[in-house]
C-alpha cells in the first residue's frame, strides 16, 4: 500500500517525512544548487556556501518579479518551489515498494490565487497528483493521531518559525476548522533570537581579551557568518541539553566560549512575552476571550526552546502540546493525511472491483434476449339481434346506403341549380340534369324560358298530369312575365300578354350588362420648381492703401544721415590735423 510522504518549505529549512514506522524524515536548507550539468537538489543543513545556491522563494510564490541566479539566469519563485518539492520526494522515497501520496502544506495566510499558482508549477514539475493543504490542516491532523479525537473547543497552533511567527486559531470536534484570520508577525523568529545569541558571546569574548578587527574585511564578514551560525547550532543544542560550547574564530582571535541554558533564556525572554501578547491579540480580534483557549500546539523549530511552554502555560493559563521535534509535526501530520488520501483511494478501488460481477452478471441479463409473449385470440364477432329480429349488420348496411343516397340527392339537385343559372351550360348538359321533385319522362315537353319542347308535363308516375290535355301552357317570359299558350292553335291566350322576343343565341336566359366603370384620371402633378441656392455675395472690400515712408525713403534717410557723419568726422579730423601742422 502507498504510504503518505509530506512536505513543508519553510524560509529557512525544508521538510520532508514519510509516514512509516518509525517515519522517515529529511530537513535540508531551503536553498536550491543550480550548478550548471547536475540535477537541482537541496543544499544540506550544515552547508555553509552559497555559490550556486538560490533561496528565498518559498515567500515569494505568485510574486510576478523574477529571482536572478549567481549566472544571472531568472526564476519564478513557484518554479523554485516546485523543483524543491519534486527534490524532496525523490530523496525520501528513494528505495520505496510503491511511488508515496504527496502532501505539500503551505501558509494558511495564502490565499487561493497563491495555491493556485504552486499547483500550476507543480504540475510542470511533474507532480501533477500533490495534494496541498494548510499547514493548520496538518497540525490539527497530527494532533487527532497523536493525541486522540478531540472534542469541541479551541486550540491555538503557535508556529515559531526561523523568520517569523504564525498564530491561527482552530476549532475542534464537530466545528472544526479555522476561527478568525489569524496573525503572521515577523518580529519574532529564531533568525532575532540567534542574533542576540552572537551579540552575548562577543560581549563575553571582548571583555575577557582585547581585539580588534575591521567589520568591512571580507575574510573578518566571512567569520562573522561562520560565528552566527555557530550560535544557532548552540541554540538548538541548549533546547535538549542545559549547556553547550561553541568555538570564536575571528582574524586575530581564537578562543572558545561556553553556554548555559538558563543565559540564552534570559536573552530571549522578553521576545517570547511579546509573542504571547500577539497570541491574546488574535483571541481578541476573533472575537473570543483568552478563557476560551483549551489548548496550544507548538510548532515550528524555535518553539523547542523549553522556555516557550514554560511561557505560554504560565501565561495563558492553558495546556500546552508539543512533539518530540516541533519542525517536524507539520510534515508528518501531511504524511499521515497523505497515508488517509491513499487508503481512502485504495477503498474506493476495491469497491469497485467488488461490483464488477454484478455488472457483469446485470450486463448478460441485459443482452439476453426477452421471451416473446403468447399472442392473445382474437375476440369472435357477436351478432346482435335487434327487437324486430333485424341484425345491427343489417342496420348498418340501410343506414350506409341511406346517406349514399342522400350524397347522390344532395350532388343531384347542386347539378340541377347550376344548370338553371350557369351561362356556359349547353342545351345536352341541361337536358341530362333533373331533380329529384321535377323528372320527365321520355315523350313530354316542358315549356321553359320562352323555349318550347314536344313533351307535356307528368305526373309523379311518368303519366300525363291530370288536366294537361287541353288546357293553356304557361310560358315563362325572358323578361319574367308569364304568357298563356293555346296548345291547340299555339297562340297566346286571348287576354294574355304576347310572349317576349327570344335573346339571339342558344336560348338561354340573358344577362344584364354590366357598364363599364372608366378609371380614375389620376391629375398630372407638377412639383413647384425649387431654385437652387445662390452663392453669397462677398461684399468688396477695399484694402487700405500703406502710406507711410517706403524702404527707399528709409534708405535715403539712412544715406543722408551716415554722409553727414562722415563728412562731420572727416571736418573733425581736417580740423585737429590743421591745428597740429598750423594750416
Amino acid at each position: 500500500m502507498s504510504a503518505g510522504l509530506g512536505i513543508r518549505i519553510g524560509s529557512v529549512t525544508a521538510v520532508a517525512a514519510l509516514d512509516t514506522d518509525p517515519v522517515t524524515s529529511v530537513v535540508k536548507r531551503s536553498a536550491l544548487d543550480l550548478r550548471p550539468g547536475a540535477a537541482p537538489c537541496l543544499a544540506d543543513l550544515r552547508d555553509r556556501s552559497t555559490r550556486n545556491l538560490i533561496g528565498g522563494f518559498s515567500d515569494r510564490v505568485g510574486d510576478p518579479v523574477e529571482l536572478i541566479d549567481d549566472d544571472g539566469r531568472s526564476h519564478r519563485a513557484e518554479d523554485l518551489y516546485a523543483t524543491a518539492a519534486r527534490a524532496l520526494v525523490a530523496e525520501v522515497s528513494a528505495g520505496t515498494d510503491s511511488a508515496p501520496t504527496v502532501v505539500v502544506t503551505h501558509p494558511a495566510r495564502w490565499t487561493a490565487y497563491t495555491a493556485e499558482v504552486l499547483g500550476e508549477a507543480l504540475d510542470r514539475a511533474g507532480l501533477a497528483d500533490v495534494t496541498l493543504v494548510p499547514e493548520s490542516v496538518a497540525t490539527m491532523r497530527w494532533l487527532e493521531v497523536t493525541r486522540g479525537p478531540q472534542s469541541d473547543g479551541l486550540a491555538v497552533v503557535y508556529d515559531l518559525g526561523a523568520s517569523a511567527l504564525d498564530v491561527t486559531l482552530m476549532r475542534t470536534g464537530a466545528d472544526a476548522g479555522v476561527v478568525g484570520s489569524g496573525v503572521h508577525s515577523q518580529e519574532f523568529g529564531g533568525a532575532q533570537f540567534d542574533h542576540a545569541i552572537m551579540q552575548y558571546v562577543l560581549d563575553t569574548v571582548s571583555g575577557s581579551q582585547s581585539f580588534e578587527f575591521d567589520p568591512f574585511d571580507p575574510d573578518t564578514v566571512g567569520a562573522l557568518v561562520e560565528l552566527r551560525a555557530r550560535c544557532a547550532e548552540a541554540k538548538e543544542q541548549l533546547s535538549y541539553d542545559t549547556s553547550t560550547s561553541l568555538t570564536v574564530d575571528l582574524p586575530g582571535l581564537h578562543t572558545e566560549v561556553r553556554l548555559v541554558r538558563s543565559e540564552v533564556e534570559e536573552l530571549v525572554r522578553a521576545s517570547l512575552l511579546g509573542s504571547i501578547a500577539v497570541v491574546r491579540d488574535a483571541v481578541t480580534a476573533a472575537g473570543l476571550d483568552v478563557t476560551d483557549i483549551d489548548q496550544v500546539v507548538l510548532v515550528g523549530g524555535s518553539s523547542a526552546i523549553p522556555l516557550v511552554a514554560e511561557l505560554m502555560s504560565s501565561e495563558l493559563r492553558v495546556p500546552v502540546v508539543a512533539g518530540p521535534r516541533p519542525e517536524l509535526t507539520i510534515a508528518i501530520g501531511a504524511a499521515i493525511l497523505g497515508s488517509d488520501i491513499a487508503d481512502a483511494t485504495a477503498a474506493d478501488n476495491a469497491a469497485a472491483l467488488a461490483a464488477v460481477p454484478t455488472m457483469a452478471v446485470a450486463s448478460a441479463a441485459a443482452a439476453a434476449p426477452m421471451p416473446r409473449p403468447t399472442p392473445r385470440p382474437a375476440p369472435t364477432p357477436t351478432v346482435v339481434e335487434s327487437e324486430s329480429g333485424m341484425s345491427g349488420r343489417k342496420k348498418a348496411g340501410i343506414v350506409a346506403g341511406s346517406v349514399v343516397v342522400l350524397a347522390l340527392l344532395a350532388g343531384g339537385g347542386l347539378s340541377v341549380g347550376t344548370a338553371l343559372t350557369s351561362d356556359n351550360t349547353t342545351p345536352a348538359e341541361s337536358s341530362s340534369q333533373t331533380s329529384s321533385s321535377e323528372t320527365a319522362a321520355p315523350g313530354t315537353t316542358t315549356a321553359i324560358a320562352g323555349g318550347e319542347s314536344t313533351a307535356p308535363p307528368t305526373g309523379e308516375n311518368g303519366a300525363a298530369a291530370a288536366g294537361s290535355e287541353g288546357s293553356a301552357t304557361t310560358v315563362v317570359n325572358a323578361d319574367g312575365t308569364v304568357t298563356q299558350i293555346d296548345p291547340a292553335t299555339g297562340a297566346p291566350v286571348a287576354g294574355a300578354p304576347a310572349p317576349a322576343p327570344a335573346p339571339a343565341g342558344n336560348g338561354a336566359a340573358s344577362v344584364p350588362t354590366i357598364p363599364p366603370v372608366a378609371a380614375p384620371t389620376v391629375p398630372n402633378y407638377q412639383p413647384p420648381a425649387v431654385p437652387a441656392p445662390q452663392a453669397p455675395q462677398i461684399p468688396n472690400v477695399q484694402v487700405p492703401t500703406y502710406q507711410g515712408p517706403t524702404l527707399g525713403d528709409v534708405g535715403q534717410d539712412v544715406g543722408q544721415g551716415l554722409g553727414g557723419v562722415v563728412g562731420g568726422v572727416g571736418d573733425g579730423l581736417g580740423g585737429v590735423v590743421g591745428g597740429l601742422t598750423g594750416r
